[in-house]
């Protein structure tokens, strides 16, 4: 048996060229867009399918891929140098704050198969969420409301709310507790 890893993504002809379109476009538009354009660049992830809340915060250095694969929720934001691969869906809740140099994958590959076969999962990242800086996030991974993710965590398996994990793998280290000021 002969390894030969596909070369291409899986994906229709019409799929490819919307893709490229908007990669030209997020490192275009959206990328230069000046630092007071938030609902500029909302409006540019909307008209390529994007699900996304007005109020969002989309830093224009972000890199979002697949875009009518992303739900964000009111007050959510997407930090500097963060990278959501949008393969499968990611979904962002309320008040979530996705940290910069952040990777939100939903994309692998069957290293079992010969041709190297895509892999896909969603994200699910519920309300009130924090995702420190340089954290990566596989597919199929669930973060659950008011959990937190540590600077550089791998999160390689689903976190439960309110629990704040870090390392890589990525373990659990405690409980949070939100305090009434």
């Amino acid at each position: 048996m002969e390894y030969k890893p596909v070369q291409s993504t899986p994906f229709s002809l019409k799929v490819k060229i919307f893709s490229r379109v908007w990669t030209m476009v997020n490192f275009t538009l959206y990328r230069y867009s000046p630092f007071v354009s938030r609902k500029f660049r909302i409006a540019l992830v909307k008209l390529f399918g994007g699900k996304i809340s007005w109020t969002c915060s989309l830093n224009r250095l972000s890199v979002i891929e697949y875009p009518w694969n992303l739900t964000m929720g009111s007050l959510s934001s997407l930090g500097k140098n963060s990278w959501v691969y949008c393969l499968d869906k990611i979904t962002i809740g309320e008040n979530c704050c996705i940290g910069n140099d952040v990777y939100l994958l939903t994309g692998s590959h069957d290293i079992n198969s010969v041709s190297f076969d895509l892999v896909t999962s969603p994200i699910v990242i519920e309300n009130g969420v924090w995702v420190s800086t340089r954290a990566i996030i596989l597919p199929n991974i669930k973060l659950s409301n008011h959990s937190v993710v540590g600077a550089g965590a791998v999160v390689t398996k689903s976190v439960e709310s309110f629990s704040i994990v870090g390392g890589n793998p990525a373990k659990f280290i405690k409980k949070r507790t939100l305090k009434n000021e």
